[in-house]
């Protein structure tokens, strides 16, 4: 899952690059300046130039955690494109990295916030990459990593222990220690509407 995240970041890259660039194309209001003639939309779209920078800064990091755990030297270029396929080209070296669990949740996480800046249609209601959540749902997950992978995928938060009680009383099952990502994330849909206390009686 996380190659094809890393795979799909150069198409990613240039809709980052063209919505940056547009700033009154995207966007409802956005951040205007002022000139002799009056309010001008910014020449640059600041959200889309900032979650760029948040990508490339969660993908650096795990470059160099990478090189500084494994004794690698870095060859790419210092691009966004360059550290992702960096990344790509050494990702069992990143799975053999102590804390390299992280990596899917926080890379996701980024990815999202990308896709969310990007000019979509009005009708698109959420910020998560349909086809990324797609890929999702088949994955194998404990748990604590289906708690993690919530938000990034685009939905409620959820608690582990919320997921350990679905299991007792028969709701979802359980293979090896792990669970089916979608039928947790069907549990627990985009729209779920209501307090805390309606939310966990509809769980």
């Amino acid at each position: 899952m996380l190659v094809s995240i890393l795979r799909r970041i150069p198409g990613l890259a240039e809709e980052l690059a063209i919505t940056t660039s547009r700033q009154d194309h995207v966007g409802r209001g956005g951040i205007k300046v002022r000139n002799g003639s009056g309010e001008q939309p910014m020449p640059i779209h600041v959200g889309a130039s900032s979650a760029a920078h948040e990508l490339h800064a969660e993908l650096t990091s795990w470059v160099r955690l990478v090189c500084e755990s494994r004794g690698i030297d870095y060859s790419g270029s210092d691009d966004l494109l360059g550290v992702a396929r960096w990344l790509d080209q050494h990702v069992v070296s990143l799975s053999m990295t102590e804390g390299s669990e992280e990596a899917l949740v926080g890379i996701t996480r980024a990815v999202n916030q990308c896709w969310r800046v990007i000019d979509l249609p009005a009708e698109n209601d959420t910020w998560a990459d349909p086809e990324l959540v797609n890929q999702a749902r088949e994955q194998r997950v404990t748990a604590i990593e289906a708690e993690r992978l919530m938000e990034p995928l685009g939905h409620p938060r959820l608690k582990a222990a919320v997921i350990s009680k679905w299991l007792a009383r028969g709701k979802i099952t359980r293979e090896g220690g792990t669970y089916r990502l979608g039928d947790i994330l069907d549990r627990n849909p985009r729209n779920i509407i209501g307090s805390a206390d309606e939310i966990e009686m509809l769980r």
